[in-house]
């Protein structure tokens, strides 16, 4: 049963209202404004029907007050008043009063006049409803029709548009980074088009989990990606960035049978150096991803219109732990909880400082490493991989001091700069992390944690920090 509230300061219009609208509505009556809305305040009526008294009621401001408030604003009003005063009644309809009723009126006059207005709702509501569902099935469809339909990337109409968008504010930079699987259709003719669309999904799983959320990453076709990272001016932090996804992927990705894994080739474009638009940065990332294809593939390549750049050469990592790579290769996967975590740029330069540092003062430093493989040595598919890195930066966070500094080193690995401690205080530390990793991690044990440690040697002295 729907609810009404009757706002009418006389008793005998109180009764005769009631009359009317109680065998089919629940009637709420108040008598005065500050009634009203205490009542509003708690409950919302599904229409509202106001005593047109200007002795008591200040209904004009009542209305006004009721449609700037956005709980209240569809709340449907009727004013019913005695007399014919064309100046109050077009003055409640033009601030959106549904109805406006003059004495006298029948009973069935007023009961008929407020079931036409909660209709008339109805049917709005209905409308509404299924305009909003229209929209979101025209949006889903707009959204698919920028989606590769195999691994839901995005496709090349969404990124050409999306970068060319972006880059039309001059101080925007970016890298475009074209990346393949070498030799792909061997892949399709040996294992079949099944196991090669599995690998494609997995491929474009991993560079999603490897990119921030305003990248964009994208499936042209084939086996050709194109990943654009944004705000990305320096060649150093590409090729730090196109190292982990090269690394990263030829790890995953596995051929079945043989298990032996796939391998993944890249040319990158820089934006504004090498392009304004997507085309022009796609065809010299092209280039660049030819001159790969070219000279023994399994690497990558910026572009270079004299053809003198050295393409840069991926070093094959297993799952062991690797700490001295770790000084040429901290990845950019930010991490914002504990007590020092920062991203791989400003971890550099503190290992560095930190380096210079102990050679002044003589300070032990120790640095751990933890990496997170199955029980068989492989890496963890991509969810499980994603959880189990949680769990390890909460147990990170929990067990290092403020002064300490961490970060991610790889997607199946975390880095620890442990401050004035000793070897055996590293160790301590490593085993209370440990700790705390198998106990949050406990329903999930076939995804293990190891670790290693080495001292901070100092760096020469300089003045130059």
């Amino acid at each position: 049963m729907k609810n009404i509230l009757l706002v009418v300061r006389d008793i005998e219009k109180q009764r005769q209202m009631q009359e009317a609208l109680e065998e089919e509505y629940k009637v709420q009556i108040c008598t005065n404004r500050e009634e009203m809305n205490k009542i509003l305040e708690h409950k919302i009526p599904n229409i509202l029907i106001l005593e047109y008294d200007e002795e008591y009621f200040p209904v004009l401001e009542m209305i006004e007050n009721i449609k700037r408030n956005d709980e209240l604003r569809k709340l449907p009003i009727i004013v019913i008043s005695d007399g014919e005063d064309e100046n109050i009644e077009r003055n409640c309809m033009e601030m959106g009063v549904n109805d406006f009723i003059f004495r006298p009126c029948s009973k069935i006059g007023i009961l008929s006049r407020t079931r036409r207005v909660l209709e008339v709702e109805r049917l709005k509501s209905q409308i509404r409803r299924e305009i909003n569902l229209k929209n979101a099935e025209v949006a889903e469809i707009r959204e698919l029709a920028r989606r590769d339909p195999l691994t839901k990337l995005w496709n090349r109409v969404h990124t050409e548009e999306s970068i060319n968008e972006y880059l039309q504010e001059r101080r925007h930079s970016g890298a475009l980074i074209m990346i393949d699987l070498d030799d792909f259709k061997g892949i399709n003719d040996t294992y079949g088009h099944i196991v090669g669309d599995e690998i494609l999904k997995e491929f474009a799983n991993t560079l999603n989990a490897l990119t921030r959320e305003n990248d964009i990453v994208c499936r042209l076709g084939g086996d050709e990606f194109v990943v654009f990272l944004k705000d990305i001016a320096y060649q150093s932090v590409v090729s730090e960035k196109v190292e982990q996804m090269i690394i990263t992927l030829e790890k995953r990705i596995s051929l079945p049978e043989d298990k032996e894994h796939i391998r993944v080739s890249a040319g990158v474009a820089l934006a504004p150096i090498d392009g304004r638009s997507f085309n022009q940065l796609y065809q010299n990332a092209d280039c660049a991803l030819y001159y790969v294809k070219q000279n023994g593939k399994g690497s990558y390549h910026f572009y270079s219109e004299e053809g003198t750049h050295d393409t840069g050469i991926v070093k094959k990592k297993s799952t062991q732990v690797d700490l001295e790579h770790l000084k040429s290769f901290i990845q950019e996967m930010g991490y914002k909880k504990g007590a020092y975590q920062v991203e791989y740029d400003g971890f550099k330069k503190i290992y560095r400082f930190v380096a210079r540092c102990i050679g002044r003062t003589g300070q032990d430093v120790q640095t751990l490493l933890f990496t997170l493989t199955k029980e068989n040595g492989s890496i963890p598919a991509v969810t499980e991989l994603t959880f189990a890195m949680d769990n390890l930066k909460n147990a990170v966070h929990e067990s290092i001091r403020r002064g300490d500094v961490a970060t991610n080193y790889s997607s199946t690995q975390f880095v620890v700069i442990l401050m004035d401690s000793s070897m055996d205080d590293g160790l301590m530390v490593a085993n209370r992390i440990m700790e705390k990793y198998n106990e949050l991690h406990h329903y999930q044990s076939d995804v293990e944690l190891h670790f290693n440690i080495q001292t901070v040697n100092a760096a020469p002295i300089s003045d130059d920090f």
